[in-house]
């Protein structure tokens, strides 16, 4: 897929730490956009032979998925615009592109999908060139 071929080109690593069977009541489809947004923006803003990390950790039900990436990170202020619409936040001289266009509408469409499914959506950076982690939860039926 084109999000694999990204990474390969920039010889970035994907570690997967996931639960295989859990029993959740989403759109497959909805969520796999959300996902595959992570994903795309940890791709574009990781210096090359980047890591990133997908995992899932279970809480009192609820499932918190995380996309933790190495790469160039979140002031405060870039912060306050993440998720509303049109935030896109641009981040031009970083020899980054890649040709994945953007416009400003992935996380907060992921933030409203998120929300549809009963979740949250949040993220954490201590800064710029310090990574960052996108959380988002969603609720599921303990086995």
């Amino acid at each position: 897929n084109e999000l694999n071929d990204h990474a390969i080109r920039r010889k970035h690593s994907i570690e997967l730490n996931i639960h295989n069977k859990l029993s959740i009541n989403i759109e497959k489809e909805e969520i796999h956009e959300v996902l595959s947004n992570l994903l795309s923006n940890a791709i574009k803003y990781i210096p090359p032979n980047g890591k990133i990390k997908v995992e899932t950790k279970l809480t009192k039900g609820f499932v918190i998925i995380s996309v933790r990436d190495n790469g160039i990170g979140f002031t405060d202020s870039q912060k306050q615009n993440l998720f509303q619409q049109f935030g896109k936040i641009e981040r031009y001289g970083k020899g980054l592109d890649l040709g994945i266009d953007g416009t400003g509408l992935g996380l907060y469409i992921s933030k409203r999908i998120v929300e549809l499914h009963g979740g949250k959506i949040w993220m954490e950076s201590e800064g710029k060139n310090k990574g960052s982690t996108f959380y988002f939860t969603l609720p599921f039926i303990p086995q």
